[in-house]
């Protein structure tokens, strides 16, 4: 699907985040988490998921992984 055919009625906020992570289950969901930091020290991050989305294959993150190199591509060629 072309990104200019698709209508988005945002139903969700739009947030910033600091990072986001993978999980990938042994036999299980692939799972994109985005986090905001809290704190940083010696033992780690500690950060708050602020949104998450559950994908049901590795194919489904690879479709990921295709939708958004296209979009860097397209920013990278676009006219300023």
């Amino acid at each position: 699907m072309q990104q200019g055919n698709l209508h988005l009625n945002y139903k969700t906020p739009v947030l910033a985040t600091d990072g986001h992570t993978i999980f990938i289950a042994e036999q299980g969901p692939v799972t994109l988490v985005f986090f905001q930091a809290r704190e940083q020290n010696a033992a780690g991050l500690e950060a708050d998921a602020v949104a998450a989305v559950r994908l049901h294959s590795i194919e489904e993150l690879q479709g990921l992984q295709k939708s958004i190199d296209e979009a860097i591509k397209n920013h990278k060629t676009r006219e300023p």
